[in-house]
């Protein structure tokens, strides 16, 4: 099947279901929970069935450590504060060519396919695209440099968490490389921000134990240090089978010990939906 054809495949045929399906009310405590027990970073919020938001941990870790936010554990806020809003929606039969096409020109990662009545279907995300394209003849023929993303910035082992998130936020970013003393070491994003922040506030709780002052974490405490990896020259099926096969959000494309690009479900969105 071409990479045409795949296009016009019907969000019904490819949506997902893996992502959890809760009321807007709860906490985002146990919305975080039900995230991690389905292996997703990604919840869709409901009000009487009908979709209000999706949560994501990108929009988590924008909010977590605000001010209204620093003095609280998560079992004490509500997971709709968290979420994005509004959602843009497609409906099952709405081909594939559109749904990634809304991915790529809103910079989302995930579109919910809804009900005519708005309840939720499904998810197509990342992992659906790289399903798709990893098991495509066609995308054995597209090459990871013609669609990759070159990184804009990169940091060290010392540089603090902090200073990792606001990057990611400022470029647009799902994962930064590591560089230390001139070596590629590894690569910290979203993932690696949440799981400090999530840490941070599970011990935050009151009791009297000692714990680092989110200032003071650095990237060598969170670092990734065997990302999934392609060279520029590989295919983009390869990149897609990498993505599945490690479960992580980026493929770094690596050239002679070196990172020159990633690949994440924004450069797999415009594989299927090219700009016109």
């Amino acid at each position: 099947m071409g990479l045409e054809e795949l296009s016009l495949l019907k969000a019904s045929e490819v949506m997902g279901s893996d992502v959890p399906v809760v009321d807007k009310d709860v906490s985002l405590q146990h919305v975080l929970e039900l995230m991690e027990r389905a292996g997703v970073d990604r919840a869709v919020l409901v009000e009487e069935g009908r979709i209000r938001g999706v949560l994501t941990l990108r929009d988590v870790i924008f909010k977590l450590g605000t001010v209204r936010t620093k003095q609280t554990v998560p079992s004490a806020l509500h997971a709709s504060s968290f979420a994005s809003e509004p959602v843009v929606t497609a409906k099952p039969e709405e081909p594939l060519s559109r749904i990634a096409r809304l991915m790529r020109e809103g910079g989302f990662t995930s579109i919910p396919i809804v009900d005519p009545d708005g309840r939720p279907l499904g998810v197509v995300a990342r992992w659906q695209l790289a399903k798709i394209l990893s098991e495509s003849p066609a995308a054995s023929d597209v090459i990871v440099r013609d669609y990759m993303r070159t990184p804009p910035v990169s940091v060290n082992l010392q540089a603090r968490i902090l200073h990792v998130r606001q990057l990611i936020f400022q470029y647009d970013l799902s994962v930064i490389p590591v560089i230390d003393e001139g070596r590629f070491v590894g690569v910290v994003g979203i993932d690696e921000v949440a799981r400090v922040f999530l840490k941070y506030y599970e011990l935050h709780r009151g009791e009297p134990k000692r714990i680092t002052p989110l200032k003071y974490v650095i990237v060598a405490d969170a670092v990734t240090l065997r990302p999934p990896k392609v060279t520029p020259d590989a295919s983009v099926a390869e990149a897609a089978h990498k993505m599945l096969e490690s479960g992580y959000r980026a493929v770094i494309v690596e050239d002679a010990g070196k990172p020159v690009g990633v690949i994440t479900g924004a450069e797999l969105a415009k594989v299927l939906a090219p700009q016109a």
